[in-house]
């Protein structure tokens, strides 16, 4: 039930969430939170039930999902991390608007149609079953993660068996097996990779295993309120402070195409997505939707940013890309620096290195990647410090 509506997601979240969990080099513990808007000064987090944040969630979690995965928990007694690693796991905590070919639906990959492969039969499914309206404000919405995540906590307490909170780790397995229809598939280890990132959130359980990354999933005590509001607008000295803070970041293993920016594949413009994001740049869905370098370049020209041509003189936190055009797009780097005689450095993800490192300085006319020149310039929307 569960294998076909993850294998429409393309693979991309199911293998995002090995590089999740492969992919941490670098201890970067309460970075993430401070990158989202969060500082030491903070006011922690409304108390729940349930671990603490790890600084591996408050660094790859939204802030607001993170309140909402907590929330579920604290209301169906269940252990915020695993929910929200369930999240990870089906939508890279992004929205999955829309029913898939399967029948499944929302962050949460429901099962929505009757008579679908997520929902075989006649009968109601399980979204009509158990559907919970996080907020009577609005209406019921399986597109709405607040009610998509309350639905899930629902379904895996009552139905596929989660334990409460504070259950044990097999408990919390076998749950997740339920939830997929399986523990896993050829394409998907499902239950090892959901209880995997549980870990690394913070999750407790009797007969957790070592978390992947120590450093990672030490509880961050005080760590930042989850916020509702808009994220901070990024400015061009935002996008390349977050860019700087990943300097050495990288695979792991080395040669593995696995980082902590998305799928285990060429990760440049994976890279370059999650430092905009970060920054503040109002890119929808996960990393993986801008695995090709071109597709940033696409989105900046068609979301009110700005593209130039590579006789442009660009401005920190732009996006440089080289190729023979948007479709044909060979590397993306982010524009650190930029001196008086046209020269500028850049920070580049998966370029020649299997690290986050800088290059330059370079005239852009010189500049070749891959036997490429560079075909463009991008710039966010409504970027500070940009004329």
């Amino acid at each position: 039930m569960r294998r076909a509506a993850l294998m429409w997601l393309i693979g991309g979240f199911s293998t995002a969430a090995i590089a999740l969990l492969l992919a941490f080099a670098v201890a970067v513990a309460v970075l993430g939170a401070s990158l989202n808007g969060c500082s030491p000064e903070a006011a922690p987090s409304p108390t729940v039930e349930g671990p603490t944040p790890s600084a591996y969630a408050l660094q790859s979690i939204p802030p607001e999902r993170l309140s909402l995965y907590e929330r579920a928990g604290e209301r169906f007694d269940i252990d915020w991390s695993f929910l929200a690693s369930i999240g990870a796991q089906e939508c890279g905590n992004g929205e999955c608007a829309g029913t898939n070919e399967a029948g499944c639906a929302g962050p949460m990959q429901i099962a929505y149609v009757r008579g679908s492969e997520c929902s075989p039969g006649s009968g109601p499914t399980l979204w009509e079953t158990y559907a919970v309206n996080a907020d009577p404000g609005h209406p019921l919405s399986i597109n709405n993660p607040a009610d998509a995540i309350f639905t899930a906590a629902r379904i895996l307490r009552e139905d596929k068996g989660a334990p409460p909170t504070g259950g044990t780790f097999a408990e919390y397995h076998e749950a997740a097996c339920r939830y997929y229809g399986a523990c896993g598939d050829s394409t998907v280890a499902y239950a090892e990779e959901v209880m995997a990132r549980a870990v690394q959130y913070g999750f407790t359980g009797s007969g957790a295993p070592t978390a992947t990354s120590p450093p990672l999933a030490e509880p961050v005590s005080g760590g930042c309120e989850a916020s509702s509001g808009p994220p901070t607008p990024a400015s061009s000295s935002r996008i390349v402070r977050v860019a700087e803070s990943q300097l050495g970041q990288g695979e792991h293993p080395p040669g593995s195409n696995c980082t902590i920016f998305g799928p285990c594949e060429e990760w440049c413009s994976l890279f370059a997505s999650w430092v905009w994001k970060r920054a503040g740049v109002p890119l929808p869905g996960s990393t993986a939707t801008y695995g090709y370098s071109g597709s940033l370049y696409t989105w900046a020209k068609e979301h009110g940013g700005r593209v130039l041509p590579p006789t442009a003189r660009p401005a920190p936190g732009d996006l440089v890309f080289f190729g023979g055009g948007p479709t044909e797009s060979v590397h993306v780097a982010i524009v650190q620096s930029v001196y008086k005689d046209g020269r500028i450095t850049t920070i580049d993800g998966n370029d020649d290195h299997n690290e986050v490192g800088i290059a330059g300085p370079f005239l852009p006319s010189e500049a070749v990647v891959q036997g490429q020149h560079i075909y463009g310039f991008a710039q966010p929307p409504s970027t500070e410090g940009h004329g």
